[in-house]
């Protein structure tokens, strides 16, 4: 993954179902991809597990999350933050 690309032309979004791998979510956030993840449609207690796991993997790597709306969520690196692109999105879409 081109780390010299803006973070939001990086960023991978990701709508919850039953039958996404959380591990490979958390691998992509290992790689550098940041993550807007929207649990709009998914349980709230399977969300709040997967927030809560996706958030521990964040501490480690020196992350940040991001509350867009509700339900919709954006896992990163603060070096992602740092060209202002994810900032300027998350302004925007922010509730």
């Amino acid at each position: 993954m081109a780390k010299n690309k803006k973070a939001i032309k990086r960023v991978e979004f990701v709508v919850m179902e039953k039958q996404i791998d959380v591990m490979k979510l958390a691998n992509k956030l290992l790689k550098g991809i940041p993550l807007i993840v929207n649990f709009e449609d998914f349980d709230s207690i399977e969300s709040n597990k997967i927030i809560t796991f996706l958030s521990g993997v964040i501490y480690a790597i020196d992350g940040e999350i991001e509350i867009i709306q509700s339900t919709i969520f954006l896992f990163a690196t603060k070096e992602d933050y740092e060209d202002g692109s994810l900032r300027k999105f998350v302004k925007e879409y922010k509730e």
